[in-house]
């Protein structure tokens, strides 16, 4: 068996510089133009290399902050909240674990395909640890029982899991805790931040001579290039694929998603997906359940004009939102731009 999650940090921060590079560049000299100068700091939480920098506040809040929530979602942590929630099948909820449950659980009753109650099929595969494993299918049917945001029983502060589910917020940490770093930039008044966790980011405020954000998407066929890089104001961003964390095992590929029908990693007929919107924890679900969705599915997502898409499917070809269509700059023009909705 081959594993090819990679050693963690290194593989996650190439990832950050490659999806986070352009924006580097756009905002490098915004510090000279306003006369302040940038705060910037790196740490490595919720399994990614997460890099906050900051213009008018401090770095370092808000990647303590990310730190500090961490240790309420991190199921793989005994002492996290969500852990011990596991563990006991009742608690009482932190006000963040409680809005990230709210929040994660209503846009699954709108988008069913990513649902934070998996917790005990991903943890059957053990996809992104040390030992991932292909398990029985009698295995898996007894995980899947447990399975289904339906078990997720919330009255005030407390919180029961029926049916014995298991909670990973692997889906909807990374966004949600870009939801409270906006938070808290606003509240401190800040002019102008990139905060990026891997696979998602924050761009926050507005550059100073007017220009737009510049986000790069790497190629899911090329992890040392990026796909496509596009123009935005203020949002969140973030990208769902198979491409980076899977291991092998006679001769198949498990990536690190699922498929909630039938317990197993997803096969889909997409190669990479990213989701554009003003809601942090919204991009990070959304994103995961177009792609497990597939093509036959994005007709339903391209409708929702509360999030823009950039979908590339196995052919290469880049499904991508009208509102999108003239901010996006190919990197290679062989790709075809598919414009939806």
């Amino acid at each position: 068996m081959k594993n090819k999650n990679i050693t963690r940090f290194a593989a996650v921060f190439a990832m950050l510089v490659f999806f986070a590079g352009a924006l580097v560049m756009v905002v490098k000299n915004y510090g000279k133009k306003s006369g302040s100068v940038p705060t910037e700091k790196t740490v490595f939480a919720m399994d990614t290399a997460c890099t906050a920098k900051v213009w008018g506040a401090q770095a370092e809040d808000i990647c303590g902050e990310i730190k500090r929530l961490e240790g309420i979602f991190d199921c793989h942590s005994e002492s996290s909240e969500f852990s011990k929630l596991n563990a006991s099948g009742e608690a009482k909820l932190s006000a963040e674990a409680r809005e990230l449950i709210e929040q994660s659980v209503e846009l699954t009753g709108r988008y069913p395909d990513a649902d934070i109650t998996l917790g005990a099929v991903t943890k059957l595969w053990n996809v992104t640890g040390k030992e991932p494993r292909v398990p029985s299918e009698e295995q898996i049917q007894i995980a899947l029982q447990t399975c289904g945001y339906e078990n997720i029983k919330l009255e005030g502060d407390r919180c029961t899991l029926a049916n014995g589910a298991q909670l990973d917020a692997g889906a909807v940490a990374k966004g949600y805790a870009l939801d409270k770093a906006m938070e808290m930039l606003k509240s401190s008044e800040a002019e102008c931040a990139v905060v990026t966790m891997g696979s998602s980011s924050l761009m926050y405020g507005r550059k100073p001579d007017g220009e737009e954000f510049t986000v790069a998407v790497r190629d899911p066929e090329n992890n040392d290039g990026n796909l496509l890089k596009f123009r935005t104001g203020e949002c969140f961003v973030s990208t769902s694929g198979g491409y980076e964390r899977f291991f092998e095992a006679n001769g198949e590929r498990y990536i690190h998603i699922f498929d909630k029908a039938a317990g197993k990693p997803v096969q889909t007929d997409l190669t990479s997906v990213t989701v554009v919107c003003d809601n942090g924890l919204q991009s990070d679900q959304l994103a995961t359940a177009i792609f497990i969705g597939g093509t036959k599915k994005l007709g339903e997502y391209f409708a929702d004009k509360s999030i823009k898409i950039i979908a590339v499917d196995a052919q290469g070809n880049i499904h991508v939102s009208k509102a999108l269509e003239e901010k996006i700059t190919l990197n290679d023009t062989r790709h075809k731009i598919i414009v939806e909705g």
